[in-house]
């Protein structure tokens, strides 16, 4: 997205009155030890704001009738880089440039001030100890208390703003207001927390608006950002104020500038405004709590089947708020993590899963069932059960395993994924799938990140093959002698066989895999079928011995430790 090129500003010349000059400002008691380097004929330049950026940034963040303060040079060298943007800043209509302590023109001060003398610029070497974060909010209050008008219109619309959120319209409908107050579109950002959006980014193109919604979480301009003027990677400029805590969430209230350059009456409108954001904030998160209970209720009886009939999930669904819309296939997916290990870290999973909007699935429904954390998918398909369809939901699960794993902090999460259900009644069968899946998966060593019930294959099988004397005579034949000879120095018969199966009978490739000689693998499986009379050419003892290698693996004592 381009910036959007800065307009003229007229916020402080309602009046002659309402004028506040640079004169001004360094005459206040705070400003003492200000030093005019350059530009003096120019001090009584009215100025209606101030921003305190680096030198890498100044010229996209510089508007009309600001003090432009440059904190610092980030690696450029200061002088030349100043002595080459003066003329633009100029053209920009900036009113000063002021020069931070860690800021020092060196050797080159005297052309420096000469070049900022010759277009006019007023250039300030700013004192030491002044606290560069409160400069703007002094410089806001006191073009405030000089104008009348102002505080007028800003009361008014503050108290305009005040009865919307009092006649319980709803949060995105106070978003609304300010953005057609204010002709840009309005943002409120909070940590651990979905992205609040008013009517112009919620109604904007998805493929306009994903890298815009990567750019406006907390992590980029919540935790960054002072009261003031922030920049966007997409080189967007926006005005950030943080909101009040609430219950040691942070948040933050931001103004993208998209469709004009806001005016000081606009910025002093979003410093106010950020309290009742705290407010309102507030209040959601008590209103979700409540919500959420019900919503947990809904989701673990129906994992549990409690809800035995469509009229009854469409009627509790509607209770508590479920966004999933009726006759939606469904899918329950168990999310394997390692640290949840309390009922509470568990709630607080799910609780941050169901406040994202993730491309990949859009609304996720998680709930806490027990020990484990279950996912409600929605899955958005045409023909599920055919090979695209399958092909498409184990990308599905791929995609959004990657961004659970960052959103949880869990690198080693997996999934357990049962079968979609295409009524609501069989989602209990769906979850029992998922379940069953980790269980096989952990039982039988099996791999991957993402484990589909319906992939399971011959492990399900085997897996309900029960303990008994048939089971024990067929390892005994296939498995025991074979395990025997490697406790007694056989030679890793029963590893040589694993990856003979694995590598589909080459016997170069195992002995690769092995790190052995061709002929030591070759010694080895001519010493297997001699223990067992077997032939390895045999297709139904191959299949014999295959299979005793897995049901070995999934048998308590089954293979050699």
């Amino acid at each position: 997205m381009a910036m959007m090129p800065h307009q003229k500003i007229i916020e402080g010349s309602r009046s002659d009155e309402t004028r506040f000059t640079l004169r001004e400002l360094i005459s206040l008691p705070f400003m003492r030890g200000t030093g005019v380097l350059a530009g003096e004929r120019n001090v009584y330049r009215p100025i209606s704001r101030v921003n305190v950026a680096e030198a890498a940034d100044a010229v996209a963040w510089a508007g009309s009738r600001e003090l432009l303060v440059l904190s610092g040079y980030s690696g450029h060298n200061g002088a030349d880089w100043l002595r080459s943007y003066i003329p633009e800043l100029a053209k920009r209509g900036i009113s000063a440039i002021g020069l931070a302590d860690n800021c020092s023109l060196g050797a080159r001060s005297a052309e420096i001030c000469e070049w900022a003398d010759k277009y006019g610029m007023p250039l300030l070497q700013l004192p030491a100890n002044l606290e560069l974060a409160d400069l703007p909010g002094v410089v806001a209050e006191r073009i405030v208390s000089q104008g009348a008008d102002l505080l007028v219109e800003l009361n008014e619309r503050l108290q305009r703003m005040t009865r919307l959120l009092l006649e319980g319209n709803g949060f995105h409908a106070f978003l609304d207001a300010m953005e057609t107050m204010l002709g840009n579109p309005v943002v409120v950002v909070r940590e651990q927390d979905k992205t609040w959006l008013s009517q112009e980014l919620r109604e904007a193109e998805s493929v306009e608006m994903w890298p815009l919604l990567q750019s406006l979480t907390y992590r980029q301009i919540g935790k960054a950002s002072n009261d003031g003027y922030a920049l966007l990677p997409n080189a967007c400029r926006i005005y950030v104020k943080p909101v009040p805590a609430q219950r040691g969430k942070q948040a933050s209230l931001a103004v993208l500038e998209r469709n004009r350059s806001l005016e000081l009456l606009d910025t002093l409108s979003i410093d106010r405004m950020a309290s009742l954001v705290g407010l309102e904030l507030a209040n959601v998160e008590a209103v979700r709590e409540v919500e959420g209970k019900y919503l947990d209720h809904f989701l673990q009886d129906w994992l549990s089947g409690k809800i035995v009939s469509e009229t009854d999930w469409k009627l509790r669904a509607e209770v508590s708020g479920c966004p999933i819309p009726e006759g939606t296939p469904v899918c329950a997916v168990l999310i394997g993590v390692q640290s949840a290990d309390s009922g509470e870290r568990l709630r607080e999973m799910s609780r941050r899963l169901r406040l994202e909007t993730l491309r990949e699935t859009g609304e996720l429904l998680a709930a806490s069932m027990g020990e484990d954390l279950a996912l409600v998918l929605p899955i958005a398909q045409e023909k599920p059960g055919e090979n695209d369809g399958e092909e498409a939901f184990a990308s599905l699960l791929t995609e959004l395993l990657e961004k659970l794993k960052a959103l949880l902090g869990e690198p080693e999460a997996r999934l357990y994924a049962g079968r979609i259900a295409h009524r609501s009644e069989g989602l209990q069968a769906s979850w029992a799938q998922a379940k069953r899946a980790r269980q096989v998966a952990e039982v039988c060593g099996l791999t991957g990140e993402t484990v589909l019930y319906d992939k399971l294959g011959v492990y399900s099988l085997l897996y309900l093959i029960p303990s008994g004397e048939e089971r024990e005579q067929f390892l005994n034949r296939y498995a025991l002698p074979l395990q025997l000879a490697d406790r007694k120095g056989g030679g890793r018969l029963m590893e040589t066989l694993e990856m003979f199966f694995r590598c589909n009978g080459n016997i170069k490739l195992t002995s690769e895999r092995l790190f052995a000689h061709y002929n030591t693998i070759v010694y080895r499986l001519e010493k297997i079928q001699a223990i067992l009379n077997v032939s390895l050419d045999d297709p139904e003892d191959r299949l014999q011995l295959h299979l005793a290698l897995k049901l070995g693996q999934i048998t308590p004592g089954g293979t050699p430790g």
